[in-house]
């Protein structure tokens, strides 16, 4: 029980209070130490069910509302659901107070975990873990075993509070963090669910379902924003923005935007700033202020349609497509005074606009001389993937001929290994014949989490190889932490390793 404990104080951070008001089993006095200590935190409400059906019946989601970890931990093997994000309330359908709502995004009070849903045992939840390493964020917090699957937790190290202010912007950057992290593991998980309400209804952690939990794999938001960012620049698209100033007003209710918005004879001549830069810079200011694609075409399709001339409906879709592939930050102060000077009512406005603000991101990979290293990393790591299985965790060739496999140069190349914390190499040999292996953390994970006794010895000796080498220390200690952490694994520690290696 204090295992589930210390659990549900990872999850839910300090989002419940600690004791229950009413029947509580702790001492008055550590009653009030706590209290004490937790009056500047606001506290919440999360929703649970006794069973999954009581999630879908006609009268709506049966249940009740808890506002203490006490209340949690004491009722957890009872329960078969739990939302682990809190809400700001909850209230009650009926008189009986056994039917709930306020369960829903816009009631957030904090997200605390990301959770992905996975409806199939066809994998084991190891191949979860090493999947989640090697092609997501990292390794879950916690994973749940199901009636059908498994559930992972991707825990973050302190809550992320939402605000209704600027439409919700927190939330939306969240979902789209969420529907990444998804995206990410089904491109090698069977059974992910990508419809799976990203803050609704989970699994709660029970004595006999939790399969994997580790309290120091937690996740900051910050570094999952940038995470984000990077898988959206493969798939075309940008992340929600997010100002360094929180003070910077949504761009789409100042006065511009609006003068703008209800222009009606914009044309546009040869030599003219016409229709398509108005919708262009209009489209580019919805980007910048979070607004979704289709929200952003259902408003400049409804203006292009009031145009004396409009455009056609495909160069509206084209437009606004072009404006959220991430290119351009945002409206430039110095078109819209172009557009206001040549289509507005001619009454004096300020423009409220980052003057920098339309200036292009990153260009697309395909597009530079020089790609990021993480980039690389991924290639390095695919190429790894490809060579290896868990017989045979090391790949080994020349580095010439790994880097014309990879299309990476040589220094490149070595410079990325020399940082990473997921790739180890070894080399020997000397000369234009020096044979480098290549292996990775993701690779001899799989390889130590095999029951097979050969399995181990070829982990092991994989291990003692990867040793000799200084630079594959920091990827080293993240696998130990990790095959430690696995319930189970019977396999030698690492440090044993290591003192084998040294005597």
């Amino acid at each position: 029980m204090e295992d589930l404990k210390s659990l549900f104080d990872l999850v839910l951070h300090d989002g419940l209070t600690e004791f229950k008001k009413i029947g509580s089993r702790a001492s008055l006095s550590k009653q009030s130490i706590v209290i004490r200590e937790s009056t500047l935190n606001k506290k919440g409400s999360i929703f649970v069910t006794r069973s999954k059906e009581d999630l879908h019946t006609s009268s709506g989601v049966k249940g009740y509302i808890l506002t203490s970890k006490e209340s949690v931990v004491e009722d957890s093997n009872q329960l078969s659901h739990w939302t682990p994000n809190v809400f700001n309330y909850g209230t009650y359908t009926n008189q009986s107070r056994n039917y709930i709502k306020g369960h829903v995004e816009t009631n957030l009070q904090q997200i605390n975990t990301f959770v992905v849903d996975i409806d199939s045992k066809k994998q084991p939840y190891t191949e979860i873990l090493t999947a989640a390493l090697d092609q997501s964020i990292g390794a879950p917090t916690l994973i749940l075993e199901t009636p059908k699957g498994f559930q992972a937790y991707f825990v973050l190290d302190k809550p992320l509070f939402i605000s209704s202010k600027n439409d919700f912007r927190g939330l939306k950057v969240a979902k789209r963090i969420s529907e990444n992290i998804k995206r990410s593991l089904a491109k090698v998980l069977q059974g992910v669910d990508l419809s799976c309400n990203d803050f609704g209804f989970f699994r709660i952690p029970k004595e006999d379902n939790v399969r994997w939990f580790s309290k120091e794999m937690t996740f900051d938001f910050g570094h999952l924003i940038e995470w984000s960012r990077r898988q959206d620049d493969s798939h075309g698209r940008g992340l929600f923005v997010v100002h360094e100033h929180k003070t910077l007003q949504d761009v789409t209710q100042q006065a511009w935007f609006q003068e703008l918005l209800a222009a009606k004879h914009v044309r546009g001549n040869q030599g003219q700033i016409g229709r398509d830069n108005l919708l262009f810079t209009l489209a580019l200011a919805c980007y910048s202020a979070g607004k979704e694609e289709d929200e952003t075409y259902n408003l400049l399709d409804e203006m292009n349609s009031s145009l004396h001339a409009p455009l056609k409906h495909s160069e509206v879709r084209k437009i606004i497509k072009s404006a959220y592939k991430g290119r351009f930050k945002g409206a430039h102060s110095t078109y819209i005074q172009q557009l206001l000077e040549e289509w507005g009512s001619g009454k004096p406005i300020t423009i409220q606009s980052n003057p920098n603000g339309w200036h292009k991101f990153k260009k697309a990979r395909k597009d530079r001389k020089r790609s990021h290293y993480e980039e690389w990393e991924t290639d390095i790591l695919a190429y790894i993937a490809q060579q290896t299985n868990i017989s045979n965790p090391i790949t080994w060739a020349t580095q010439r001929q790994i880097c014309e496999e990879i299309n990476i140069s040589r220094s490149t190349f070595n410079e990325v290994v020399r940082k990473s914390s997921k790739i180890m190499m070894k080399t020997e040999g000397k000369g234009c014949k020096a044979q480098t292996g290549l292996t990775s953390v993701a690779v001899l994970l799989q390889c130590a989490l095999a029951f097979n006794q050969a399995h181990r010895a070829t982990y092991t000796a994989a291990i003692r190889l990867m040793m000799q080498e200084y630079e594959n220390t920091q990827a080293i200690e993240s696998l130990d932490y990790i095959v430690q952490n696995i319930e189970n694994a019977v396999i030698p520690r690492i440090d044993s390793l290591f003192t084998l290696n040294t005597s």
